[in-house]
C-alpha cells in the first residue's frame, strides 16, 4: 500500500515538473515590423539584447520593409487582422493608424515614461484626443549651423552671441561676416521646404492651424512678419535666390564656403561631420523673434489593438523607451533623443547634438499639431509655391498669406 502511494506521489511530482519545464521552454515570438533610414533595425536588436537575455522566452522576429512599401504593408496586415506586435512608425504614420494603435496613455508605466520626454515630441505621437499612441524612439529638429571660421574672421564670438541674439542682431552679424570674408557670397541659406520655413513662422509667433485644429490660422500679423522677413533676406542678397527660386542645393553651398549659415535639419550634423574639412563649423541656437522654437520630427514605436502578443509588446516598448535603452539606440544611430534627461556622448559632435536638443526643449507642442494635420500636409506644396510667388514679387506677402489661408481651409 505504501509502495503504491509512493509511486503515485512520484508520478505526480514528475508530471508537475514536466509541466514546469515545458512552460519554461515555451517561446513567445513578437513580430517586429521595421523600416530603415540607415542601420536602425540592427541597432534596435543590439539595444534589446539585454532584454532578451533577461526574457529568454521572448523571440524577436524582425521584418524590414522598404519605406516606400511600408505604409501599404502595414495597412494590409491590419486589414487582414494580423497586425505586427511591434512597429516602427514615422510621425506621418501616427494619425494614419491612430484608430488601430493601442493607446499608451492611461497605462501607468507609459504615463510615467512620458514625463521624461519633450512635449513637442510626444505631441507628434498623440491622437486627436491627446492620447499617446506611440513612443518617440528618436527625434529630429530644425536649427542653424554656422561657419565659425567666417564669424571669427569678422571678430564675432558666435557661440556667445547666439545664446541671446535676435533676428535683427543676426542680420547685423551676417553683414559683418560677408564684409570680412570675400569668399562668402551669402549670409544664410534655408532648405527649400515649408517645414524649414516654419522655423521662422513659429519664432515669429505664428502657426498654420487654429488652436482647436479645425481651421487655418495662417493669415495673421505673426505669419506676415515671418514672410516679410524671409523676403527681406532674399531682396537684400543675404539669402541666395538660387535655392528657393531655383534648384541649387543649400547643403552644397554651405559645404563649399559660399554661405555663412544654414538653417536645416539635425541630420546635417552627420553629413557635415563627414564632408567638411576646410573650415570650422558648429550648430548654434536660432535667433529669437517673439519666441525660440524649432520644428519637431522623428520616429516612433507602437503596438496595435489586434496584436496577438500585446502584453509582451507593451513590456518591450516600455523597456526600449527607458533612459538607458533610448540613449544607447540614439547614440548608435547618431540621432537626437526625445528624452529630456538624455545625456549622450556621441562618437563625434556631441555639442552640436546638444544645441539641436536645446531647440527642441523650447519648442511649443502646437508645432507638432500643425505637422500631423492632414490639412497642413495637403496645403504644404501649395504653401511653398505661394511663398516663392511672394519672393519673386509676383504678389504681396499679404496675398501669399491670404491664399495659403484660403487653400488650407478648403481641406476642412
Amino acid at each position: 500500500m505504501k509502495s503504491r502511494k509512493t509511486r503515485a506521489i512520484f508520478v505526480m511530482v514528475f508530471f508537475v515538473a514536466s509541466l514546469i519545464v515545458l512552460g519554461a521552454q515555451q517561446k513567445t515570438t513578437l513580430s517586429v515590423l521595421w523600416f530603415n533610414d540607415a542601420n536602425e533595425s540592427d541597432v534596435f536588436l543590439e539595444t534589446m539584447k539585454d532584454y532578451q537575455k533577461a526574457h529568454p522566452n521572448i523571440v524577436l522576429d524582425m521584418q524590414v520593409i522598404p519605406f516606400n512599401d511600408y505604409e501599404n504593408k502595414l495597412r494590409m496586415m491590419i486589414a487582414g487582422g494580423n497586425p505586427p506586435d511591434v512597429a516602427r512608425l514615422a510621425s506621418a504614420h501616427v494619425p494614419l493608424f491612430a484608430t488601430s494603435l493601442e493607446p499608451l496613455s492611461g497605462k501607468p508605466e507609459f504615463d510615467e515614461l512620458a514625463k521624461s520626454y519633450f512635449d513637442s515630441s510626444l505631441a507628434l505621437g498623440m491622437d486627436e484626443n491627446g492620447r499617446i499612441m506611440a513612443m518617440p524612439t528618436e527625434a529630429t529638429a530644425n536649427g542653424m549651423i554656422v561657419n565659425k571660421t567666417y564669424f571669427k574672421n569678422a571678430g564675432i564670438d558666435v557661440d556667445k552671441l547666439s545664446l541671446t541674439w535676435t533676428w535683427d542682431q543676426w542680420v547685423d552679424a551676417m553683414k559683418k561676416v560677408l564684409k570680412a570674408n570675400p569668399k562668402a557670397k551669402y549670409g544664410i541659406t534655408v532648405d527649400f521646404s515649408t517645414h524649414r520655413f516654419a522655423t521662422f513662422l513659429y519664432e515669429a509667433g505664428g502657426r498654420f492651424l487654429s488652436s482647436d485644429g479645425k481651421s487655418m490660422n495662417f493669415n495673421t500679423p505673426e505669419s506676415l512678419d515671418a514672410l516679410k522677413f524671409f523676403k527681406m533676406l532674399h531682396d537684400e542678397g543675404l539669402a541666395p535666390k538660387s535655392v528657393w527660386m531655383g534648384s541649387e542645393n543649400p547643403q552644397e553651398l554651405f559645404q563649399s564656403g559660399l554661405v555663412a549659415c544654414h538653417v536645416g535639419g539635425s541630420w546635417l550634423i552627420n553629413a557635415y561631420n563627414k564632408n567638411i574639412k576646410d573650415f570650422e563649423w558648429a550648430a548654434v541656437r536660432m535667433p529669437k523673434r517673439k519666441i525660440n522654437s524649432s520644428v519637431p520630427g522623428g520616429k516612433f514605436i507602437g503596438t496595435f489593438k489586434g496584436s496577438p502578443h500585446k502584453k509582451e509588446a507593451l513590456d518591450l516598448i516600455a523597456v526600449f523607451s527607458d533612459k538607458a535603452h533610448n540613449e544607447q539606440y540614439c547614440k548608435d544611430t547618431f540621432n537626437l533623443s526625445a528624452r529630456k534627461d538624455a545625456n549622450i556622448k556621441y562618437a563625434a559632435r556631441s555639442n552640436d547634438f546638444a544645441v539641436f536638443t536645446a531647440e527642441l526643449n523650447v519648442t511649443p507642442p502646437y508645432t507638432a499639431d500643425d505637422w500631423k494635420s492632414d490639412a497642413v500636409a495637403k496645403v504644404n506644396s501649395y504653401a511653398r509655391e505661394q511663398i516663392v510667388e511672394g519672393l519673386l514679387g509676383k504678389q504681396t506677402m499679404e496675398q501669399t498669406a491670404a491664399n495659403i489661408q484660403a487653400k488650407g481651409n478648403s481641406y476642412f
